[in-house]
């Protein structure tokens, strides 16, 4: 039951054609459909999570410590090197789509996800490493032009279609919103304890192994493996039973315009964009500017270390209390409540953003109010997609869940970039031991007060996002349209 009591009734119920959603048989084991409502065992829910600790690794610590590579180690100004993250945030907007396109028109014995996982996760790899390895002997020009190609090629075309792949994968595991949940649980579980061990251990590794470009190099070479290894644990140890009948599968024939056009009419995905970009620039906000808060306004930069745990402990001990909180209440007003915890806690940490006890204890606050997110927002676009068929006759998984990934883009890209362009206003060097007061001030902004603002309107759009009330509605038809297919009596 959704508690909507807690909310405005801003949508009113919608009428809605049938439309229909079946498993399939197919001749490979691995891709074997049984009922969409059938039981996911544990072992497939372990292999579903640890995929998000490949790709959590691999974009935590670009996030966290790109921009710090680039004006720090790699010389380029503050200004310029924001100026980078975000030109190639918004080329790789394009690709979100077309890589959403591509993924709902594969088809193979494998299904139209896994492929994807499989066989971005070596080039997706090779390409983070080039992030960190911008080469010494080049001038700045040239490290400029490597920094782009090498960020751009990570996140526009590799980690976009590993990611919108394997967003997508929950909702073809199982159709039934509970087991949803519970598989976003393991996953966002495996993400924050991976970023958690990733903020904490990146600079102490970097340091033990040179603390030189060399040391950079060999540590996003470490994290690379394992992104890749984790990848092919998902592969191998997942399966597809969600697929399309005929009259709602997206194959070649069906027109990218066709998809695209039905996609926009679907004004749910378009708030769900704009949630994620409010929530990924609020994450990005504090994990851009973290490393100089540490360094430059608290004086100790190993401070970043407790920074990081103050906000993500908090996150690894709620995540396993989501499942019982979300089936109890339901995901949306627990989600609402998150958000107000987050707005909370970021206002605390505004109060005395140089008082450390005052600042752990807001982080901690803020840690656990995202926690509802993490865990629903997933299980969200998974809802929304089957809206989206329900509505309009197509299902669209690629192209719903590439919402993820361009929230997370233009969210995190935009906010990098702003952090750059602060610490250029602020007269920021990298150079000097003790920062100006501007400079200082700038990095504040950064990291507390743009947050608290980021989280507002993030509460704001989650008010007009309400596709569960038609849930009941399409979760019958789901449950029906499986029961009815030969598939679901194997």
């Amino acid at each position: 039951m959704d508690h909507l009591h807690l909310l405005p009734p801003f949508l009113k119920h919608e009428s809605a054609s049938k439309m229909s959603t079946q498993t399939e048989p197919t001749t490979d084991a691995s891709h074997t459909t049984g009922s969409a409502i059938a039981p996911v065992r544990l072992k497939e829910k372990l292999a579903y999570g640890v995929g998000d600790m490949g790709q959590s690794l691999v974009t935590s610590t670009v996030a966290a410590f790109a921009l710090f590579y680039f004006t720090n180690v790699a010389g380029i100004g503050a200004a310029i090197a924001g100026t980078i993250l975000l030109i190639g945030q918004l080329l790789n907007g394009v690709t979100d789509f077309v890589i959403g396109v591509l993924i709902d028109k594969t088809s193979t014995r494998w299904g139209k996800l896994r492929p994807w996982i499989l066989f971005t996760a070596i080039p997706m790899g090779a390409v983070y490493v080039g992030i960190f390895t911008v080469p010494t002997g080049l001038n700045d020009t040239g490290k400029v032009v490597w920094s782009i190609i090498m960020y751009s090629l990570l996140m526009a075309v590799f980690y976009t279609a590993a990611n919108v792949a394997y967003g997508a994968l929950v909702s073809v595991i199982s159709a039934d919103t509970k087991t949803r949940v519970s598989l976003s649980t393991f996953r966002f579980f495996a993400s924050i304890l991976t970023s958690l061990v990733a903020s904490t251990a990146t600079l102490p590794l970097v340091e033990a192994l040179g603390n030189d470009q060399a040391a950079w190099t060999s540590t996003a070479g470490i994290y690379a493996v394992i992104a890749v290894t984790t990848a092919l644990v998902v592969f191998t140890g997942t399966r597809e039973r969600v697929v399309t009948n005929d009259s709602s599968r997206v194959g070649p024939k069906v027109p990218a315009r066709t998809m695209l056009r039905t996609l926009f009419r679907n004004r749910y995905f378009l708030w769900a964009t704009v949630l994620f970009i409010m929530v990924n620039g609020l994450n990005g906000f504090i994990a851009a500017g973290a490393v100089y808060f540490a360094n430059d306004v608290l004086g100790d930069a190993t401070l970043y270390g407790l920074l990081a745990i103050a906000s993500l402990l908090p996150t690894v001990a709620g995540i396993p209390l989501m499942p019982t909180l979300m089936g109890k209440f339901g995901r949306r007003p627990v989600m609402f409540v998150g958000f107000g915890l987050t707005v909370f806690g970021t206002a605390v940490v505004a109060i005395a953003p140089d008082s450390l006890p005052v600042l752990l204890v807001g982080l901690a606050i803020r840690g656990l109010g995202l926690v509802p997110f993490a865990v629903g927002s997933m299980p969200l676009l998974a809802e929304i997609a089957d809206y989206g068929e329900w509505k309009y006759g197509l299902r669209l998984e690629g192209l719903t869940f590439s919402v993820s990934s361009l929230g997370f883009k233009i969210g995190t890209g935009l906010s990098a970039a702003v952090v750059g362009w602060l610490l250029a206003w602020g007269g920021y060097d990298a150079a000097a031991s003790t920062q100006g007061e501007s400079a200082r001030l700038a990095i504040t902004a950064a990291y507390v007060y743009l947050p608290l603002v980021a989280g507002v309107l993030a509460i704001v759009v989650f008010l007009f996002l309400n596709v569960d009330r038609h849930r009941p509605q399409v979760e019958a038809h789901l449950e029906a349209t499986s029961a009815a297919s030969p598939a679901a009596h194997a």
